[in-house]
């Protein structure tokens, strides 16, 4: 499983914020700090690919902010299907560094 090193740790977002990256294959990440915990997902709804880094995030949900079509922010499976999703990344620190691992 391929690992990129998205920013050091004092550049990660603040709690309460999210930052957008590109990863490698130019795909979009949004990196999320809810509560100085980091979660990583594939910055595009599903629905029709709008970007979700100013998606509302409360108690564990993701709410696109385009559509409203909502997610678990841990998972990235939509609550109204196990069928729809968004690519979620494994988040660790390594080193000062936040890195995702991607599928």
């Amino acid at each position: 499983m391929p690992s990129v090193r998205l920013c050091t740790l004092d550049q990660a977002p603040q709690p309460g914020s999210c930052r957008h990256f590109d990863l490698p294959d130019g795909i979009g990440c949004a990196l999320f700090n809810v509560g100085g915990e980091l979660f990583a997902l594939q910055n595009n709804c599903p629905h029709m690919d709008s970007p979700i880094e100013d998606a509302a995030i409360e108690r564990g949900v993701l709410t696109c902010p385009w559509h409203g079509w909502q997610f678990n922010l841990r998972t990235g499976i939509s609550l109204m299907s196990d069928h729809i999703r968004i690519p979620s990344y494994a988040v660790r620190i390594e080193n000062n560094h936040v890195i995702v691992d991607l599928p």
